[in-house]
């Protein structure tokens, strides 16, 4: 019987160890993106793209990640914040703290659809120089050359609790603000993957979403397991997906939200470098 206990409370002391490592060690992942539509002078430019934070605190850790990584500009992709345990000083100071890296360009997820602190947590922000994209494109010039990007609120913010009705206004947005872009290449900062159809219906270049968690727990030869807004199996949980000229980069994200852990699925940092077609 004692022996039964011995084992049984060190695989849980293994176990314990190895969850606070699979949800506190940071990874890095990288992807070369070559877009027909690339100019020239953006060959080689750098994008950092920060997803799902959900107030983790990594007490300086993720930003000195970014600080390595040396971005030319720096995305994030929606639920910084989260809704059920709303803190969002700690966002507020992971911002301050990476401001001076490169320009931050930032749009919603549903969580902070969700909080009443949401328009004093976008003042702050701003003050803080963070460009704050809510269906709305900008135009980033390099080299003589320029490309836009365009970020679009969540679905959620779009006026109506019936996902069909958000999703034709959705939709329509998206078109709108593409057609602005005229011929430059354009990236889209949208928070879920699973729009992706409608993002390339509209024809973006590339799109950079978050959302999935990465399935939350994933499995080899399996992948993620549940995702919100795709159910179990997600079909879009981490890594690039294409359809037509549109690719979408997918990011697991940092933080946890309703559930509370990550099993083989550490929180990730994801750098996207723009490549030249040879």
């Amino acid at each position: 019987m004692k022996k039964t206990i011995l084992i049984v409370s060190a695989a849980v002391a293994v176990f314990s160890v190895y969850l606070f490592w699979c949800n506190n060690s940071l990874t890095v992942s990288n992807y070369s993106v070559s877009p027909e539509s690339l100019p020239d002078g953006f060959d080689g430019f750098r994008i950092v793209q920060i997803s799902d934070l959900h107030n983790k605190n990594f007490h300086g850790r993720l930003t000195r990640k970014i600080q390595k990584l040396n971005p030319d500009i720096i995305v994030i992709t929606g639920d910084i914040i989260d809704s059920y345990h709303t803190r969002t000083r700690v966002s507020v100071d992971f911002i301050e703290k990476i401001r001076s890296v490169a320009p931050i360009y930032y749009v919603t997820g549903n969580h902070e659809r969700r909080i009443d602190e949401y328009p004093e947590f976008k003042a702050e922000i701003k003050k803080l120089g963070v460009n704050v994209l809510e269906n709305e494109n900008v135009c980033i010039e390099r080299n003589g050359d320029e490309i836009r990007l365009t970020g679009v609120n969540d679905i959620n913010f779009f006026g109506s609790s019936l996902m069909d009705e958000n999703r034709i206004a959705f939709s329509q947005k998206l078109d709108e603000l593409n057609v602005q872009s005229g011929e430059k290449m354009n990236i889209l900062l949208s928070h879920r993957p699973e729009l992706f159809d409608l993002y390339a219906e509209a024809g973006y270049d590339l799109v950079f979403s978050g959302h999935a968690h990465g399935g939350q727990i994933r499995l080899p030869f399996v992948g993620g397991i549940l995702s919100p807004g795709q159910g179990f199996f997600p079909e879009y949980s981490e890594g690039t997906y294409k359809k037509g000229k549109t690719e979408m980069i997918v990011s697991r994200g940092l933080g946890n939200s309703l559930f509370p852990f990550r099993i083989f699925n550490r929180p990730e940092i994801t750098v996207c470098d723009l490549m030249k077609q040879e």
